[in-house]
């Protein structure tokens, strides 16, 4: 991990050098999630959290679609 360093302004502003917006995919007027953890400050996109949410989601979730269960046990209980 790269580290660079960066002034704050007025009114506790900062600006994330080019470099890392680059990286980042971060573009003016974008929305970005800022996090304090432990004593530090994590920066993300709302793109990367969405990303990060679907995810913990899709790991949690079976291969199995929910909607083809759900009609399977309709059949199963129509049969019955």
């Amino acid at each position: 991990m790269s580290s660079l360093i960066t002034q704050v302004s007025a009114g506790g502003r900062i600006v994330i050098p080019a470099e890392i917006r680059r990286k980042m995919d971060i573009h003016s007027g974008d929305q970005v999630v800022l996090t304090y953890h432990d004593g530090e400050l994590h920066i993300a996109t709302r793109k990367q959290r969405l990303k990060q949410a679907k995810d913990i989601v899709k790991a949690c979730v079976s291969d199995i679609s929910l909607a083809d269960q759900l009609v399977e046990e309709r059949r199963a209980e129509a049969n019955d």
